[in-house]
C-alpha cells in the first residue's frame, strides 16, 4: 500500500510533477530539465484534496496512470496531460532539489507561489 505522505513524480507529456504529501512541490520540464520557476501548480495540493483538523492533507482518489493530475488555482481548476508514468521515490536527490519550496498553508492567497534556486 503506498503511504500518503510519500514522494511520487508524476510524468505527463511535458513535465514532470514532484509531489509530497498531495502538494505539488516542484515542476520540471521534461525536455529542458529546468525547475520550472513559476508554474501555477507549486505549492498547491490536487484539486478534492482535505486537510484534517491536524493539518493532515488527504485525497479520496490518487491519480493513476491516464488520468490528468489536477490542481485548484484559486477555484479554477488545471489539468494536465494524462499522467504517464509515477515514480514513488524516498526523497529528492541533491540534483533534484529547487533550493526552496513554498509553504502551502502559510502562502497567501494574493502571491504567486514561487521557487528559487
Amino acid at each position: 500500500m503506498r503511504r500518503s505522505s510519500a514522494y511520487r513524480v508524476f510524468l505527463t507529456r511535458n513535465s514532470e510533477y514532484h509531489v509530497r504529501g498531495h502538494v505539488c512541490i516542484g515542476v520540471r520540464d521534461r525536455r529542458s530539465g529546468s525547475w520550472l520557476k513559476d508554474h501555477p501548480a507549486l505549492a498547491r495540493p490536487f484539486s478534492h484534496s482535505v486537510v484534517s483538523a491536524d493539518g493532515r492533507i488527504s485525497l479520496p482518489h490518487l491519480p493513476g496512470l491516464g488520468d490528468p493530475l489536477e490542481f485548484d488555482i484559486n477555484g479554477t481548476p488545471l489539468r494536465t496531460s494524462p499522467v504517464l508514468d509515477i515514480e514513488e521515490r524516498e526523497s529528492l536527490a541533491p540534483s533534484e532539489r529547487p533550493q526552496r519550496v513554498p509553504n502551502p498553508l502559510s502562502r497567501r492567497p494574493e502571491r504567486a507561489p514561487r521557487v528559487t534556486r
